[in-house]
């Protein structure tokens, strides 16, 4: 999973995943722009097969945040550092950034190795609903009808999802719960990005490798992560997984987000939710039950919903 997962709406200053200013004037796209949108759709909705390649080599999601994403964190450090003047006075919001991507990609990776590819996605997926109850709460934005449709139809295909009443007779499993923390984390980091100001493009979208490897780092107090001995050539997938999948992931998202318009970039991105399902069905052999196809269906509505949504929807 890479930092900016929700497409965002330009202004003046960067704004991140989540993010609900308005446009401040029309974009020229740059010819690229659409096309690394598709790529990058793709991508991430395939993120889920390394994933599970790498789960069959003895590792699990904290492996991968310790050494995928705590490779690039470290080769990103001296990115950051070298715009320290742009950031020194929200140096707390830049952490706090880092801490919540980190926390969320952490969450995620380990929840798609762990359990079902398609019920961790739409699960993550409620970002609409708490995007929306994020900013009423913390930003006071105003939620219009759309926005309140799209959290009713994402708190109730997530409720369909997960069985509906049966669902309070036995736990959620540890995959079903990572997924919903990390939805939640990856709005706090949202919230947080918008209101930051003076943070610079490079240093919002590498904090989240630093936050990942950091959460990693500190998860060892209470969990010793699988990583055994491992042939050369699973090390080196490895290593072309973190620089060529998620560096080359977030570059590709990163600039067609910022050369695109912002309509139009959401309604891309909700392709990387329905290349991960379809993927997940059709190469992965996953099985989804009436009940996770509506509820799918209701959470792909709300995002839709959200993507197209007017910037004055949020005034």
């Amino acid at each position: 999973m890479r930092p900016h997962r929700r497409p965002i709406r330009l202004s003046s200053n960067w704004n991140g995943p989540g993010s609900d200013v308005s446009e401040s004037v029309p974009l020229k796209e740059a010819p690229f722009a659409v096309v690394s949108l598709v790529l990058s759709g793709v991508i991430w909705g395939f993120a889920w097969w390394p994933l599970k390649y790498f789960g069959t080599q003895g590792l699990d999601g904290h492996a991968i945040a310790l050494t995928a994403y705590a490779l690039v964190g470290l080769v990103s450090l001296p990115l950051i550092w070298r715009e320290r003047r742009a950031w020194r006075q929200e140096w707390i919001l830049l952490l706090l950034i880092g801490f919540f991507f980190g926390l969320a990609n952490f969450l995620f990776s380990w929840s798609l190795m762990d359990g079902s590819v398609v019920r961790g996605m739409l699960l993550f997926f409620l970002l609409p609903a708490w995007g929306a109850l994020g900013g009423k709460i913390f930003l006071k934005e105003r939620l219009g009808m759309r926005r309140l449709l799209a959290v009713v139809l994402c708190l109730v295909g997530v409720f369909t999802i997960v069985g509906g009443v049966e669902a309070f007779s036995e736990p959620l499993s540890f995959a079903d719960v990572a997924a919903l923390v990390a939805g939640l984390a990856y709005t706090a980091a949202g919230i947080t990005n918008r209101a930051a100001q003076a943070i610079p493009l490079a240093s919002r979208t590498l904090i989240s490798f630093v936050g990942c490897g950091f959460v990693a780092f500190a998860g060892l107090a209470i969990h010793t992560p699988a990583i055994p001995a491992l042939p050369g050539t699973v090390w080196a997938l490895l290593c072309l997984f973190a620089f060529i999948w998620l560096m080359g992931g977030t570059l590709l998202t990163t600039y067609g987000v910022t050369h695109v318009q912002a309509s139009r970039a959401a309604v891309l991105q909700v392709g990387e939710l329905l290349v991960a399902i379809f993927s997940a069905v059709l190469i992965g052999g996953e099985v989804l039950s009436a009940g996770e196809y509506a509820g799918a269906t209701m959470i792909v509505a709300a995002t839709l919903i959200e993507a197209l949504r007017q910037p004055e929807d949020v005034r």
